[in-house]
């Protein structure tokens, strides 16, 4: 049974107005009341009071929610339905109820350390960073910039190496675990983090770079939670090219451009200003900003399983993302996030160019720049 310490925040989020759910994407994608905040709030409060046993619907509900966390900027108690959920879906883990396709996907990421089945030994060996003077940087590229959007992961290593970094990686980067722990994993994801810790912890490097907001978060949060420590910071790229906007060109782009925030870059660790001061500068300041931004912004829908269990659902939400950027007039949506960036470009069309940060930055070289 979810800890005792919940039950004054599941009592007082079953008994409230419910004006969350106007925006929470799950709420829009089904328009039900079961996949909202209050809905997953009042399951387990059924449960906690001897109510209701927490059945297959109702574990599916749970899996229903993307933890982004949105709800939480509207709750006054400021209760954490997502970390709620979360906790619950450790429990339904340890029970052996999670939904089988997650019990399919844990099996890939023990078999070949990443979620997409793809060959461990082929993840970084066709980057090829080179050597040079400056401050040394591990870049953790991440599983999807590594297998699915490795535009990301070159345009990065391009972008450190122009700023003056000297660039290093490792044919023994695992996943970080984060698809794992947000699906309540807890004990796979571990095993994945200590490897990695390990693994971190002996390069030579000051600090480690991710171009993935599901790393950062899990590598500079989750990892000490468990008291797994490293040995140097964990940054996001956008933190670190907005200290050495010197070294990045200026360019005249041939329309505006938007920005969407990813939610474990934003509300789960803070960072909004970073990547827009980098768009800023590049752009010469042609950003345009969408009606939901920063702590407001909607999800991409790619996030904490949604995507592997509800597809249809998933990508109902990456459209509506698109379309509030398209509201914006803008001619190029920026992300900085290699899983926004997979789910808003598969939801594009000619209309919008959609591009993780570093891809932008890459691009500004191919238009006429300074």
């Amino acid at each position: 049974m979810i800890a005792k310490d919940f039950a004054d925040q599941l009592r007082m989020c079953a008994s409230c107005p419910k004006m969350c759910r106007h925006v929470c994407p799950t709420y829009f994608a089904w328009r039900s009341d079961s996949p909202t905040p209050h809905g997953r709030a009042l399951l387990i409060h059924y449960e906690l009071v001897g109510t209701r046993c927490l059945d297959e619907r109702g574990i599916e509900v749970l899996y229903q929610c993307l933890e982004c966390s949105q709800c939480l900027t509207w709750c006054k108690p400021e209760v954490d339905i997502a970390e709620i959920v979360e906790t619950r879906r450790r429990e339904i883990v340890k029970q052996s109820m999670r939904p089988s396709a997650l019990d399919d996907m844990a099996k890939v990421v023990e078999t070949h350390h990443n979620p997409y089945g793809e060959p461990h030994d082929t993840r970084n060996n066709w980057l090829n960073p080179t050597r040079a003077d400056g401050q040394r940087l591990f870049y953790f590229t991440g599983c999807t910039a590594a297998y699915r959007e490795k535009d990301i992961a070159l345009s990065a290593l391009h972008t450190l190496e122009n700023a003056g970094f000297s660039v290093v990686i490792s044919s023994e980067e695992y996943c970080c675990g984060s698809p794992l722990i947000r699906t309540g994993d807890e004990e796979a994801g571990l095993r994945l983090a200590q490897h990695n810790a390990d693994m971190i912890n002996s390069m030579d490097c000051d600090e480690v770079v991710v171009t993935c907001p599901g790393c950062l978060r899990v590598l500079s949060t989750d990892y000490p939670k468990y008291g797994i420590e490293l040995n140097k910071p964990v940054r996001h790229i956008s933190e670190i090219l907005a200290e050495n906007l010197h070294n990045l060109g200026t360019t005249d782009f041939d329309g505006g451009i938007t920005y969407h925030d990813p939610c474990h870059l934003g509300r789960h660790s803070g960072i909004y200003d970073q990547p827009r001061s980098v768009i800023e500068h590049v752009s010469r300041g042609k950003l345009v900003e969408m009606e939901r931004s920063r702590e407001n912004a909607m999800c991409c829908g790619n996030g904490a399983g949604l995507r592997t269990l509800f597809p249809e659902h998933a990508r109902k939400i990456g459209s509506e993302r698109v379309e509030q950027a398209k509201r914006t007039g803008a001619k190029y949506l920026v992300t900085a996030c290699p899983f926004c960036k997979n789910m808003l470009a598969s939801q594009s069309d000619d209309e919008m160019e959609v591009m993780d940060l570093t891809e932008f930055i890459e691009k500004s070289r191919d238009v006429k720049s300074d």
